[in-house]
């Protein structure tokens, strides 16, 4: 999945909530120096009332917005099937305004929308905070790492997209509970460790050697570790250190707490008061 160097695709029915957010959306595209693929999902119902509302919202960006927007209208069926030729021809990145469910209605449905997008969608999400409101300019982005190898090109590709934004990429790492799988780590290494401390020492380089990697791409990088959980974490230094923008590698869910509550990335999203960008890797 890629986030550079392609458009940012806002799916709407043009009469559902997400849909008032387009100004904000088109604001966002022009911000990042991006082009905007509006999807038009045409029903059965109210059809007429929802052409009209997109005509005016789309008068209203020709009007006043610099921005290069493409205008797509589909049928519901189709939706699945434009999204994956997006996917196969310029990529995107699908700006969505997630439905956040309490624990109750998670349990009845076991995931929300997002997450299922997240493990089976064809392109990477950007998840909209709960009030819609986007940075018009991006100062940091931060990009939690996880570890796993398979993060390594959703990190090259966070530094990519800071470089092109003029932001600083802040790197975050929890010590604590959420670990990764066996099969994602160097066990060898891991098992040849005499002390925690030796343990410890294992993460720290991995750590830095990421770091230099960020740095690679020319991008300042700024490094910081915590103790806890993994989202809390996110959370937090997001609120502490003004963070614009999140981006976050995920690997679906990993042990049963992740199905039953969501997985770190899904639980940011679900409480974060700025976008975050999910990439499956």
């Amino acid at each position: 999945m890629r986030i550079n160097n392609v458009p940012l695709v806002f799916a709407t029915t043009a009469i559902d909530r997400s849909f008032a957010l387009l100004p904000n959306v088109a604001t966002f595209a022009s911000a990042i120096g991006r082009s905007l693929h509006i999807v038009h999902v045409l029903g059965q119902r109210y059809r007429s009332y929802a052409e009209r509302q997109m005509a005016a919202a789309i008068e209203a960006l020709s009007s006043g917005n610099r921005l290069v927007f493409e205008l797509h209208r589909i049928e519901s069926k189709q939706r699945r099937a434009f999204l994956e030729e997006i996917a196969s021809t310029t990529g995107g990145i699908l700006a969505m305004l997630p439905t956040r469910h309490n624990f109750i209605s998670r349990l009845l449905a076991m995931m929300s929308d997002y997450e299922k997008f997240m493990i089976e969608g064809p392109l990477p999400i950007l998840a909209l905070p709960r009030n819609g409101a986007l940075p018009t300019s991006i100062k940091r982005i931060l990009f939690p790492l996880d570890l796993s190898p398979r993060s390594d090109d959703p990190l090259d590709q966070a530094a990519d997209f800071a470089k092109s934004v003029g932001a600083e990429l802040h790197l975050i790492y929890a010590f604590g509970n959420d670990r990764l799988l066996p099969s994602e780590m160097d066990m060898a290494a891991r098992m040849a460790a005499r002390s925690p401390r030796e343990l410890y020492q294992i993460d720290k380089n991995r750590i830095n050697a990421l770091a230099e990697r960020a740095r690679s791409h020319g991008v300042p990088v700024v490094v910081s570790t915590t103790e806890g959980r993994a989202h809390t974490a996110i959370l937090n230094y997001c609120n502490a250190e003004k963070i614009d923008l999140a981006i976050m590698a995920t690997h679906g869910p990993r042990t049963s707490e992740d199905i039953w509550h969501g997985t770190t990335t899904a639980r940011v999203i679900k409480h974060a008061t700025i976008p975050v960008i999910a990439m499956r890797c």
